[in-house]
């Protein structure tokens, strides 16, 4: 940082030309320098992208009205709306794309950084595969190198920047997107980091919806990703931007935080893979609300609770888990996904907490009426500001009480999903909308993406037969 910057930085690291320290190292990944193992993860977080995004088109209310306003404006037709094969304007679809890989609650997450980077970096790899015809090599790559960039920033400013009120996903996501965008559309080291000044300047985000229940959400995401499209498209055509726009005394870690850790900014940077860090959701809620519901599952599967046998329920959650995951009423089912009482008594009325669940769920009073009467949320010191433990206290009506805790939730690195559970979790999302012939083809195609001579391919192969997504049967 620069001498006079304010705020608490760690001075273990040295943040001089940190912007274009990233784009320079963005610049120069190559997909044959990658580890089998990274590039593994790399695809699976595209193809669960993609596949959060089909499901979506079938049930976000949110996201289809903005596909709406967005047929209305119309424009030019440079990349597909996933689901409905409508092309516009490439910051007009990443827009509409990332709030449907948002919508479900579905979306990959990384812990400490507080960031779901797939909603808006899987949205704008693709986009601008359809405009620049890269290969699944080149898309493989980008999204490797742009979460590296999004994760570290993310780290480096939580949970300061939460405490704050911003929304890591809408204001950090757009950073490392706009980056990997420039990159895929073949601009050089000195065009990424003015990428990245544009993006930094358009990074906006709050969680006002945590106190208001409404449609707006997704819509952070949605934005960033436009932000990170505008940013690469205007950073492309020469458009230049501050290419010391992250570390400056007038930069983004100045602006957006108090506090910042600037190891993670920097150590490890061309040897160690942030991406191998992000953990993926299997289920359609709040991150911090898979602990309570990984409990509640296995206490309808192994011990047979069910909701009508319960009492009452007290769970035991960090003091940001409850400010993140807290919700009543639940007047739309994207508040009801974000709702950990709602997702407990559904769990324990339907033993799941996948979109079919939810989808049914929504539409059970009884469910409603046991979120807002039964379960009661609970700060635990011992869990710190934002731990992803949890504890589970059901009472029972036959007088008994059933305990339960978790460390962290399933589906993080150190509690993997394996292959075949994220090859069911894709083929569930994508059935959603498209048959599951076609799914199954999606599937091969992304798990192989680098044999691919053109990623563009990939969005076509989402639309739905007639355009129109809807819910199909299960």
């Amino acid at each position: 940082m620069s001498e006079g910057s304010a705020g608490a930085q760690d001075r273990g690291a040295d943040l001089t030309g940190l912007t274009m320290r990233y784009a320079e190292h963005l610049a120069a990944l190559r997909y044959a320098d990658i580890p089998a193992d990274v590039i593994h993860k790399a695809k699976t977080i595209i193809r669960d992208g993609v596949g959060n995004q089909i499901a979506a088109s079938a049930i976000s209310e949110p996201a289809s009205r903005m596909i709406e306003l967005v047929r209305g404006w119309g424009g030019a037709p440079q990349a597909t709306i996933t689901g409905y094969g409508l092309k516009v304007p490439a910051p007009m679809a990443v827009l509409c794309n990332a709030m449907l890989g948002h919508g479900v609650e579905l979306d990959d997450a990384h812990g400490t950084g507080l960031i779901k980077g797939g909603s808006v970096l899987v949205s704008l790899a693709l986009a601008s595969a359809e405009l620049a015809g890269c290969s699944g090599e080149d898309v493989i790559a980008g999204i490797v190198g742009g979460y590296e960039i999004a994760i570290r920033i993310a780290k480096a400013i939580n949970p300061g920047h939460r405490q704050r009120g911003y929304h890591t996903t809408g204001t950090v996501s757009l950073i490392g997107g706009a980056a990997m965008a420039t990159k895929l559309l073949g601009g050089d080291a000195e065009q990424i980091a003015c990428a990245i000044g544009l993006a930094t300047m358009q990074s906006a985000g709050i969680q006002a919806f945590l106190d208001d229940s409404c449609m707006a959400k997704p819509f952070s995401p949605g934005k960033g990703a436009m932000n990170g499209m505008m940013a690469a498209l205007m950073a492309r055509s020469g458009f230049t931007g501050p290419r010391k726009a992250l570390e400056s005394r007038e930069g983004f870690l100045n602006a957006f935080t108090s506090s910042v850790r600037g190891t993670d900014l920097v150590d490890g940077l061309g040897s160690h893979y942030a991406i191998m860090e992000v953990g993926f959701k299997p289920h359609a809620a709040c991150r911090y609300a898979h602990g309570p519901l990984d409990l509640a599952q296995a206490m309808y599967w192994q011990d047979g609770v069910r909701l009508d046998q319960v009492e009452g329920v007290t769970v035991h959650m960090s003091e940001l888990a409850i400010r993140q995951a807290s919700k009543l009423p639940c007047p739309n089912l994207n508040v009801a996904m974000g709702s950990t009482q709602f997702g407990v008594s559904l769990a324990f009325a339907l033993g799941g907490n996948g979109l079919r669940e939810y989808w049914a769920g929504f539409k059970m009073p009884e469910v409603h009426a046991a979120a807002a009467s039964r379960v009661q949320l609970v700060a635990e010191p011992g869990f710190g500001l934002g731990g992803r433990q949890a504890m589970l206290e059901v009472r029972l009506k036959d007088g008994r009480t059933l305990h339960a805790r978790s460390e962290e939730p399933r589906g993080e690195p150190t509690n993997p999903l394996s292959d075949e559970e994220m090859d069911r979790k894709f083929l569930g999302m994508a059935g959603m909308a498209i048959d599951d012939d076609r799914a199954e083809a999606l599937s091969r195609c992304l798990m192989a993406l680098q044999a691919e001579p053109r990623a563009s391919i990939i969005p076509g192969m989402t639309v739905t037969a007639d355009g129109k997504p809807a819910l199909r049967a299960a």
